[in-house]
Formats: C-alpha cells, structure tokens, sequence
C-alpha cells in the first residue's frame, strides 16, 4: 500500500509548489483489463439423477465488474422481463433474485419477499439467507437481517425514537398503525393513505396528507392514523425537525452488525445449500414450509462461491433443493443458496439468454462490466457507495460532490457559467467544466484534468480533491480504493 501525506500548510501553497507530481502516486501503475467472467456448462450425477448446471463465475476483485442488486423499471412492486433488465442496465451477467408476489392480483405491488441492498442503501427489507458482497469484494452467504431504527428531535431538544415497519413496502389500508420508510427504489410519489414526511438532509421538510414526492437524496416516512401513533409517533412529525435514520444489517448467526454501507450489494433468498464445502439443507430453519421448496423438483437458479472466492451464479435443470445442493458440492462451492426457481428462473451469460424465464421479474442480480476500471472511493473511514470513482489512463477521477458532501461543504451550481462553487471552512473553490484551471481563494491554480459530468455527477482528480482537503490518502491495489483522510 502506498501512502501519501499531505500537511495542511494551505491548500494553494501545495498545489503551487507541486508537492504531488503524479496523481498515478495515489493509483495503480497498471491496470489488467481480464473479462474476469467465464461462462460453463455441466452435467453432474447425484444419487444416480443427472442434472444440468449452467453458471457463470464472476471475479469480484475485478475492478472492471461490479455487482449490483436491481429492481423492475418501474420500481418496488413492479415486474420486467430478463431481457429487458439485462438491455437497460448493460449488464454481462443477470440471474432472478429473490422470490416476489409473482400472483398478486394488483400488478404494482409483486412485492419482493426478502432483503435487497445496492450500493450502500436499503432496497427492501428482509431477514433471510443471503448473499452479501461486502465492500471488501469477499463475497459469502450469511443469515441476515435489516433493522431500521429512527429518532425525531424537536427544536426543543424533545427526541422520540422508533422502529418503522420496514423500507419500501405498503401494508395497505386495513393497516393504520404501519410506519414505513420509501426511498426512490419504490418510485417518485407516495400517496398511499395516511401522514407523509419527507425527509431530506437529515431534516423533515414537509409533511402532508396529499401526495409526496421522494427526494432523489431523501425518503418519505409514511405514517398511518392509528390511535398509537397519532399518541406516539405523529406528535414529533413536524416540518424543521431533525430526522437520523440508521439502517443496519444483523448477522443472525454471529449477531455482528453491519453498517448499509459496509455492503455493496445482498440478495436474501434461501434455503442455504452449501456451507464450507459440504451440504447444509434446514429449510425450515431459513423460514421455508411449502413443499415446492422443501421436496418438490423444478428448475432452480442459485448463488455460491467457488474455493478461488469466486462468485458463481447459475441455473439448474429440474431438482430438489437437496439434489441441487449435491450437485454444487460436486461443482467444488463452498457456499451456496437457492434463487427464486421454476418459472422465474432464468440466466443470462456469455453474450446471450442462456434460459429465459417464464415470466417477467421484480428484480435481478446482475454484473456490469465498465470500460474503465472502477475506483472505491472512502472519506474518513466511510464509502462513498453511491458513486464509484474511475481511472482514465494514468489520472484516477473521484466524485467531488460525494466527497465534500461528506465533509459538511457546501455547494453552488451555476447552470449558465458552468462554473460549481464549493465552499469548506475558509476554502472556497470554483470549477469550470472542460477547463484544467480552478480558482482556491481567488488565486488560479492548474488541474491534471478538466472537470467532467458522468452520470450527473461532476468528477476531479483525485490529486486535487485530496489536496483541497488538506490530508491524506492510501491506495489499495487490490481493492482499486483511493481511502482519503482529512481534517
């Protein structure tokens, strides 16, 4: 690892004397550009019954590949073909996720049934089997289970907290005392009956019992009018009150808790399969009772890891969660869990649609590959989760906005001049996209790169982030994690 320090003697002085030459110091010398995806086809015998695999193995240390949990465009409760998750998200590999209300008379609301998590934040929530991929890319499948807990303080100083039912997901009407959490992954509005906050910044901005909108960055508690909370919960909803949320992840097995963060993706499904390389099939302990999981045969999708720590997602010909645990031992997975099967079951691999399902999904595990290398990005000890950043030849681009934001700065877009003004302290930086030339305290100063807009977002060396907080970085080679600290 190698480590560079930076003393806070002025941000202009340092760039000024060019104490960083090379922002490749902070970054790989060289990059591989390997698939790290490799597509198979095999035919395995157990208890004298043959039955298909076919999987791909995905090298989550690839800094090229990400893994990521996703939903139906149309959100929480809706459903989408394979083919169309796999054409609006690029992805290389796409397997069905968790199982979901495939029946549900109303086709808004094929709700998911288990725990799904995407780039640090809660996509529903869940206690079951599930498969997690750590931001330390050690990928493994663990019992887990989300618990959200939420404090309201008053500018009084009066604080309550609570327990909301869970995140994206309505109860409906006959339920006035549910309080639920909405993020962007359930949609744009809420209009659901009952009292709506929404919350951004930390801070209710405004509560109606109308339709509201979910902030891109926010949520919207919804609160229903049950004598309880109306005593309990409904006093402290009030515009200009603070709101700390903090959502968890309990390893039900070792009772370790887990910040959202720490995580860059988890599907819960089940039963297990697998555990240390040897068959680990409780149905009822991971919550299963219908016999079309416990000892029926159908085609199955699963999920495991290889003895490399390699991911590996596939499909099956028809088999009983038993037979299908055999077969993956033989495959040589140390872990392993059942995916949603039967109809939903489908994977796509290889540059083409290795089984289609037979219906549309809620949601899907996928693998993007990008054609530049990927870059986590930590700030004192956190992720930067939401937004990677990425190395363009020898420069490594990181998220201005996801680190400052983190920091307490503000910021100020200028739509007509280009021009973003972020201020810290006593520091106050102006960029111009498409210009190598920034302004620290009204003094010019020269950037490795332009400013640049992906994804809504604007990205700067990583040299000039670091030195416009005054602190240090480490890089990590096989992570590909630029870890910043700063005052």
């Amino acid at each position: 690892m190698n480590k560079l320090r930076i003393g806070r003697i002025g941000l202009t002085l340092l760039l000024a004397c060019g104490l960083i030459t090379a922002s490749a110091s902070v970054g790989p010398m060289a990059t591989a550009a390997g698939t790290g995806l490799g597509y198979e086809s095999q035919t395995l015998s157990v208890g004298g019954k043959t039955i298909a695999l076919q999987l791909a193995r995905i090298d989550v240390n690839n800094p090229y590949l990400r893994v990521m949990s996703v939903t139906a465009q149309g959100g929480i409760g809706h459903i989408e073909s394979l083919a169309s998750f796999v054409k609006r998200t690029g992805a290389s590999v796409a397997v069905n996720g968790t199982f979901f209300d495939a029946y549900a008379a109303n086709a808004a609301e094929r709700y998911p049934n288990g725990l799904l998590l995407n780039a640090g934040e809660t996509v529903f929530s869940g206690s079951n089997q599930a498969l997690a991929i750590p931001v330390g890319k050690v990928p493994d499948i663990r019992r887990l289970s989300l618990k959200v807990e939420m404090t309201l303080t008053a500018p009084s100083g009066e604080r309550y907290t609570f327990k909301p039912w869970s995140v994206n997901r309505y109860y409906g009407t006959a339920n006035a005392e549910q309080a639920v959490l909405f993020t962007r992954a359930f949609g744009t509005r809420i209009s659901f009956p009952g009292v709506k906050a929404v919350v951004k910044g930390g801070r209710i901005v405004s509560v109606t019992e109308g339709t509201a909108t979910v902030p891109e960055d926010g949520q919207v508690l919804l609160i229903g009018k049950a004598d309880m909370n109306q005593r309990n919960i409904l006093p402290s909803v009030k515009a200009g009150n603070q709101a700390e949320i903090r959502q968890t992840v309990i390893d039900l097995e070792t009772g370790k808790v887990y910040e959202t963060s720490e995580l860059q993706a988890a599907v819960g499904v089940g039963p297990k399969l697998v555990t240390n390389g040897k068959t680990d099939v409780n149905p009822s302990r991971d919550g299963f009772t219908d016999a079309k999981i416990t000892t029926g045969s159908g085609t199955r999708s699963f999920a495991g890891v290889d003895a490399k720590g390699q991911l590996v997602l596939g499909v099956s010909s028809a088999a009983t969660i038993k037979e299908l645990a055999g077969a993956l031992v033989k495959l040589g997975l140390t872990e392993a869990m059942n995916l949603d099967g039967g109809a939903s079951s489908g994977l796509y691999a290889g540059g083409a649609m290795k089984r289609t399902p037979g219906r549309e999904l809620s949601n899907a595990i996928i693998v993007k590959r990008y054609a530049k290398p990927q870059v986590q990005v930590f700030v004192n000890g956190r992720m930067v989760n939401e937004i990677y950043g990425y190395m363009e030849k020898d420069l490594t681009m990181v998220p201005l906005r996801g680190i400052f934001e983190r920091l307490g700065a503000t910021m100020a877009w200028d739509g007509t001049g280009q021009v973003l003004t972020v201020r810290r302290g006593g520091t106050e930086l102006k960029l111009r996209l498409n210009s190598r030339e920034a302004v620290v305290n009204g003094r010019s100063v020269a950037l490795d790169a332009s400013p640049v807009v992906a994804d809504g977002r604007t990205f700067v060396p990583l040299r000039f982030a670091v030195t416009a907080l005054g602190g240090q970085v480490s890089w990590d080679n096989r992570l590909y994690r630029a870890s910043i600290t700063a005052p």
